[in-house]
Formats: C-alpha cells, structure tokens, sequence
C-alpha cells in the first residue's frame, strides 16, 4: 500500500521488518495493547518500508494531528492484514488437525 505525506508518497507492509523496528523503538514484546503502541505500529510501518525516511515520530504526530485522514487510512490497512494473518493462522491450525 502506498500513502501520501505532505504530498510524498510512502509504501507500507505489515512485515516482520516492521515488528522488530516496534520492539526497537518500545523495548519490548511485539503487542498492540494501547494507543501508543498503535501509533508506534504506524511509524514502525513507515521505518521498516522506506530505508531513506528522513521523519522523526514527533514529525508523524503531526502529520496524524493535522490529517485525520491519513490514521483512517493506516487503521483500516493494519485492520486488513490482521484479517489476514488470522485467517492464516486458522488455516493453519486447521490443516494440522486433520
């Protein structure tokens, strides 16, 4: 997926790239519990997926603040792949049990 910052645009993945970059930044587990950490997900998002990112996290929070559009946009995308990733993990379990 592909997202526009002040008019630049950004890839995003949800990749494993992208958790260690979270557990980088936080100092612990890989786990979603608060807000926080959602918008860390975010940023670990755009860290992982653009190598020559020049925007500090301060400069991101911006960016949410001002485009309320652009969090609807990294919300719905991370609610897809976590879709995704379950639905992986129960076809995986599935496919054990027979």
């Amino acid at each position: 997926m592909e997202i526009q910052i002040k008019g630049t645009a950004y890839n995003i993945r949800y990749t494993i790239r992208a958790m260690f970059v979270f557990e980088q930044i936080t100092g612990k587990i890989f786990r979603l519990e608060n807000l926080t950490d959602y918008y860390l997900f975010y940023y670990s998002l755009l860290v992982a997926n653009n190598p020559d990112l020049q925007m500090t996290f301060e400069d991101f929070i911006n960016e949410c603040d001002d485009e309320p559009a652009l969090v609807i946009q990294l919300q719905d995308f991370l609610s897809k792949e976590m879709e995704k990733q379950s639905a992986f993990i129960s076809d995986t379990v599935d496919s054990k049990k027979k």
